[in-house]
Formats: C-alpha cells, structure tokens, sequence
C-alpha cells in the first residue's frame, strides 16, 4: 500500500473497472488502515468502524472517487480516505443532537474531527503503521504454525502485548526461562523480516517495476523514521493489538492469546475473506 503520489498502476486498474482481484487487493491493503483511522475519529468499537468502514469504500465506488481523483492529483490519496471517512462520521453527528453526539462518541472524537488535514494525514499514517504492523505480527503467526513453533508467537505476544517478564511467560506456558528468552529473541528477530516482506509487495502493486526500489527504500526509511519517535517496534505491536483488543485481563493463557490473534486478523480484512490462523 503505502503512499506514493506519482505511481498508480493498481489505482489505474481500478478506475478503468478493475478485476475482481484488482478490487481485492485494494480492500486488503486499505480495509485495516481505513477501520483503525475510524476508531480515531469516531467510532466506538470494531463493528462501528467496519460500518464506516463499509461505508467508505461504497462511496469511493459509488461516486467514482478514484477517477475523479486520478484526473486531479491534488493531493494524495490518503487525503481522499480521510476526506470520505470524516465526512461519513460527521454526518453520522448531524443526524442528532449535539448532546446525543457528546453522550454517544465522547468529546475526544469531535474533537478529533477537528484536526487540520495534515493532522488527519498523521492520523491515517500512524493507523496505517498500526496495521502494517499487525500483518507482520499475522504473517510470522502463519509461519510459524506451518512450522508447528506456535509457542514462538506466543511467546512475542505475551512479552509485548501482554507486558509479561520472561519468568511469567515461562509460567503461564510451562516453558524454560532460556527457551522463552531464545524463542523471545527469534520472533522479534523475524518479526522486522516479517515487516519488510509486508511492506514490498503493498508498495509494488502501487507503483511501476522501475520506481519500485526507490519507493520501497523511501517507505522502508519512513516507517523506520517513524517508529524509532514513536517507542520502537515494539511498542508498535503493542498499539496495534490494543487498538482492537480491549482489556487484556489477569489470566494469561494460550487459548485466550490465540483468540486475541484471530481476533486482530480477523478484523483486519474484509467480512468476506476473513479465516483463522491459529
């Protein structure tokens, strides 16, 4: 996915029709970013973005918005999701009151609609982190069951998002210290590989073959840029599982850690192609 404003051979599909999968791959990159800026700005849980959600990707096809937007580069197209997603929610404001908008959304998110539209483009990059994140962290986890290591997600899972030493993941998966301290340092270890190989084929299906390494290194040293102001990594993870996650809770098992993992990959695809990977 990311960003670039000159290259635009998928975008240029889309507005010439599209194929199924043309279509497919554009929910797939934008669907997670798109529901993650909508919790921003709005809506209240995960069913309440994925209706935003839903909402914006009919308008973008309903109003032929990728045309209109191709044929006047203006700005980028980040800007066009955040125009269509804050409109759709301030809409959602008009239709009540003003005190059943603050009893309903909470003061915060009107506030948020407030943001000039660099702040917004922030917002939507910072969600689109979030997300491209989640993909590593769902990626590793198919790797590693296809490898029957599970443990090894496992593992990352409790370290980052659940905060737990090395000692208490030891515990809760009756595990040696020294095993959980190696498969700690190996999936954080593959987890950056991970990202990169999210990251390249997004940037590849936005863009020419012969602006794809540049754009790559760009995007590569922006989100690296990125992530060392805004605590790493792996606090990145972190965001990224409690954006959609909710309380965590005392108890830390494996089947409650494997539901929260499908839970995020579910989230982060479209209704109709969601599956399980734990």
């Amino acid at each position: 996915m990311t960003f670039p404003d000159t290259s635009l051979t998928l975008i240029e599909r889309l507005t010439s029709g599209g194929s199924d999968d043309d279509w497919r791959w554009f929910f797939r990159d934008y669907w997670g970013p798109v529901c993650r800026f909508s919790l921003r700005v709005g809506a209240r849980n995960p069913n309440e973005a994925e209706e935003i959600a839903s909402q914006t990707f009919e308008a973008i096809w309903r109003n032929r918005l990728l045309d209109r937007w191709v044929s006047n580069q203006a700005s980028r197209l980040r800007s066009l999701l955040c125009t269509v997603i804050r409109r759709i929610v301030s809409n959602t404001y008009r239709n009540q009151t003003r005190e059943d908008a603050r009893r309903h959304y909470g003061r915060p998110d009107l506030d948020h609609l407030e943001q000039s539209s660099d702040e917004a483009e922030d917002s939507f990059y910072a969600a689109w982190v979030e997300e491209v994140v989640a993909q590593a962290v769902e990626s590793l986890a198919t790797e590693y069951c296809r490898k029957n290591q599970t443990d090894r997600i496992r593992v990352l899972y409790g370290r980052l998002c659940e905060g737990l030493s090395i000692a208490q993941v030891s515990t809760a998966l009756d595990l040696k210290t020294s095993t959980v301290d190696f498969y700690f340092r190996d999936a954080r270890d593959r987890l950056t590989r991970s990202l990169q190989a999210m990251l390249r084929p997004q940037i590849e299906r936005y863009c020419s073959p012969d602006q794809a390494e540049d754009e790559f290194s760009r995007e590569w040293q922006r989100l690296g840029d990125y992530l060392a102001s805004h605590g790493g990594l792996d606090e990145a993870v972190r965001r990224s599982y409690a954006t959609l996650a909710g309380p965590v809770g005392d108890a830390f098992d494996r089947a409650r850690m494997d539901e929260a993992i499908r839970r995020l990959a579910a989230f982060r695809c479209p209704p109709n192609e969601r599956k399980g990977y734990i």
